[in-house]
Parts: C-alpha cells; structure tokens; sequence
C-alpha cells in the first residue's frame, strides 16, 4: 500500500504540467501547455519511428519524451528566447531543474524513481541515439507547432520575451538542433527540419514580418 500511496501523490505532480504554459500557441489561439507539448511529441516519436534507417528502441524514446518536461510541473518554463535574451536564466533554469528531478527521485518508491532520474538525464545530456532522437524531435515539435496558431499568423513570437530570436533562427536555419541532426544523418529528421524551417519562412511572408 505504500507504494500506491506514493503513485497517487505523484499524479498532482503530472496534472500540474496541465497549467504550465508555454510561449507557442495552440491553433484555436489557447496558450499551449506542458502536456499538450508532451503528448504531440510522443505522436512524432510514434510517426517518425518506422522511417529511422538505424532501429531504435521505440518504447525509450516514448519514456524519454514523456519525462523530458517533468520537471517543469516544478520549476516551471523558460523558453528558449527569453534564454538567449537573458543568458542567466539557462544557469537559473538547469538549477531549477536538478532540484525538481532530485524530489522527484526522493518522492517516487524504487525502482521508479531512479527509472524517471535515469530518463531525465539521459534526455539533458543525450547519452545514447535514442535520448539524441527525441532531444532533436522535442525541438522541431514546438518549432511545428508554433507555426500553427491562427493558420499560420506568426506575428505573435514578437511578443514573446526575446521573440526576435525566432524569427532569426527560422530565416537563417540556425537551430539548436542543427549539430544534432548532423550527427545523427537520419534522412526523416532533415526532411522534418527543412518542412517546418520552410512552413516558417512562408508564414513569416505572409505575415508581413521581416528581418
């Protein structure tokens, strides 16, 4: 009975990613939230899995992208441009983020709670093919997604904190992710990269945004 307990004090920890919001928007204009990010990017594992010419582990990769945000329901979000408008908040978000994953290894019973701390940080420090896959999936999902509010009206990412280093990375192909995908030379990724950096650059023309 003591590890129900903990399983069912766990679960407010998951629903909290329910209201942690994120810059992208969702079609309808919504902000999305953690777990709409965490439950697209499990369909892109799904997806793009069969089309990997080096077999992978699909079940990890579904581990790894459930967790890859949990500790959010904690430290909460900071997105990627308010990082580069203000660099102290990588060191500030990272710290946030040990924290969380540490109680979380504390408040689950064994073997769960090494389970969830090993998948966390294979995830950060992408250790192995599997954690580079959804790192680099993590990235193009929201890049994907924050093209889609209002079909394509993209003048939004300038109220973001920092929103101008979206518009550079789309016009330039500058991702983060761009050392990873070279790396791991999968024809799906480069073909989903290159689609949403275009579907990027289009909604950019038609929103009248230029840089």
């Amino acid at each position: 009975m003591e590890r129900v307990k903990s399983i069912i004090e766990f679960m407010p920890v998951v629903e909290r990613l329910c209201a942690v919001t994120r810059d992208t928007r969702l079609r309808c204009g919504a902000p999305e939230s953690d777990s709409d990010h965490i439950l697209k990017l499990c369909w892109l594992v799904m997806l793009v899995s069969p089309y990997l010419k080096e077999k992978l582990d699909t079940g990890r990769m579904l581990e790894l992208a459930l967790v890859h945000d949990l500790v959010e329901a904690w430290s909460g979000d900071i997105s990627l441009s308010a990082q580069e408008a203000h660099k102290e908040l990588k060191a500030l978000k990272a710290q946030k983020e040990r924290e969380a994953i540490e109680h979380y290894r504390q408040q689950l019973p064994p073997p769960l709670g090494d389970k969830i701390y090993n998948l966390f940080m294979d995830f950060e420090n992408k250790t192995d093919r599997e954690a580079k896959v959804v790192w680099v999936l993590d990235k193009i999902e929201a890049n994907l997604q924050a093209n889609f509010y209002h079909d394509g009206d993209v003048r939004y990412w300038a109220e973001c904190e920092g929103g101008e280093y979206y518009y550079r990375y789309t016009q330039s192909g500058q991702t983060k992710q761009k050392d990873c995908l070279k790396f791991l030379d999968e024809e799906i990724l480069n073909q989903l990269e290159e689609a949403v950096l275009a579907l990027g650059r289009k909604n950019m023309q038609n929103s009248g945004i230029k840089i």
